[in-house]
């Protein structure tokens, strides 16, 4: 069953280095004897893993809500339980969903059981955010995982991931990289290309209140990504073609409106 997402997020380093959590993994798997904190702090000290406590304990946290490590606490007369840790599971796990996404600024009303349990690399475990007991993935993670998931089983929520290329900015290289990845990255650079043509467009069908609003924005975040020089990551060629025809399909009414409801401009 789902966790709800009434629960208020945990404050957490915005991006954790993937390759420490990675070390760490790998350094509580090899060690023998009690993996305590204590222990595993002098352990990661020596090898040049982690040598401050509350940094070691962000990351050994983020590992047990992402179902890699288990931990356990153990009577040892202290005020304190002693925690013991031990490995779980090599493949990290995090929600995604609609739901997700609604945390993450979707203006769209959503079931709180639209999120499933997806598993990750330590990348996605490195960018993703706590929840309750949880771990919820990254903003772009859960994009390209929706979109994948769509071309898939035909949910009809692609334009909503597309509403948000138009009116929210990303981290794009990150965005395309994941998407190149799962075999999605030529439907979601074709996405931001018909984003582009339709607000381009000297013509129009629908409401000119809408229509501009939605243009203004996107515009405004695709010279940013120009300026930055993202947008030539868009025009090279993408990964797989899982996607393709959804987004082919997509006209000018499934980007506009949808981005205006996105925005709160449009019904």
């Amino acid at each position: 069953m789902a966790v709800g997402l009434t629960l208020q997020l945990n404050l957490m380093p915005r991006v954790l280095n993937a390759d420490k959590a990675r070390e760490l993994v790998a350094l509580v798997a090899g060690m023998h004897g009690t993996r305590s904190f204590r222990n595993i702090l002098a352990q990661s000290a020596a090898e040049g893993v982690f040598k401050d406590n509350k940094t070691l304990r962000s990351y050994l946290d983020i590992l047990v809500r992402g179902g890699v490590l288990t931990v356990r606490g153990r009577d040892v007369g202290s005020v304190y339980a002693q925690q013991l840790y031990s490995l779980r599971s090599a493949k990290p796990r995090v929600w995604m969903g609609l739901a997700v996404l609604r945390r993450h600024g979707l203006n769209w009303n959503v079931p709180e059981e639209e999120m499933r349990l997806v598993p990750t690399d330590f990348e996605g475990l490195a960018r993703s955010q706590a929840f309750g007991p949880g771990l919820i993935g990254s903003f772009e993670d859960c994009l390209v995982h929706e979109l994948r998931l769509d071309a898939r089983r035909k949910k009809g929520t692609s334009p909503l991931v597309v509403s948000m290329f138009a009116t929210k900015k990303m981290d794009l290289p990150y965005l395309l990289r994941r998407s190149d990845e799962l075999s999605v990255g030529k439907a979601v650079r074709l996405a931001f290309t018909r984003i582009l043509q339709v607000t381009c467009s000297k013509q129009t069908k629908v409401n000119a209140s809408v229509f501009f609003a939605v243009r203004d924005r996107f515009l405004k975040i695709a010279r940013q990504y120009s300026q930055s020089s993202f947008w030539k990551l868009v025009e090279k060629r993408g990964v797989g073609s899982i996607g393709l025809r959804i987004i082919n399909d997509l006209g000018e009414y499934d980007i506009i409106l949808t981005a205006g409801k996105q925005l709160g401009v449009a019904g």
